[in-house]
């Protein structure tokens, strides 16, 4: 069985249920597409960020914690959900906020794939 874990920005606990990402794992659509519709799949850990700007939870030890709780799941991909792009007022575009792509650069670095992108 893979296991798989989804990983969101803390501000968007805000407005997001996770209904969205959730109804696409179950459905393999989206980015979960990756996915044979019969593969045996469990949604391992679905969690957020830390925080970050204007976000006042910025707790590195405690997301030091976290990662490590995940890595010990073994899981055999994390997502990255759509909520973590931030707009880039200088470019025009959107673009991995930072402290997410230093989450996942340590997540690939300990050997799990990496998928940007859950239900889009």
């Amino acid at each position: 069985m893979k296991k798989i874990v989804i990983l969101r920005c803390l501000k968007s606990n805000d407005v997001c249920t996770g209904a969205s990402c959730l109804q696409a794992f179950y459905d393999r659509t989206g980015k979960f597409k990756v996915y044979d519709i019969d593969e045996n799949l469990q949604l391992a850990a679905f969690f957020s960020c830390n925080g970050c700007d204007d976000v006042r939870f910025q707790n590195q030890k405690g997301l030091e914690e976290k990662l490590e709780r995940i890595l010990a799941l073994n899981p055999s991909a994390v997502h990255i959900g759509i909520c973590t792009q931030i707009y880039n007022k200088s470019t025009g575009q959107k673009q991995e906020c930072d402290k997410i792509n230093e989450i996942s650069k340590y997540i690939q670095a300990k050997g799990v794939n990496v998928i940007r992108g859950t239900h889009t």
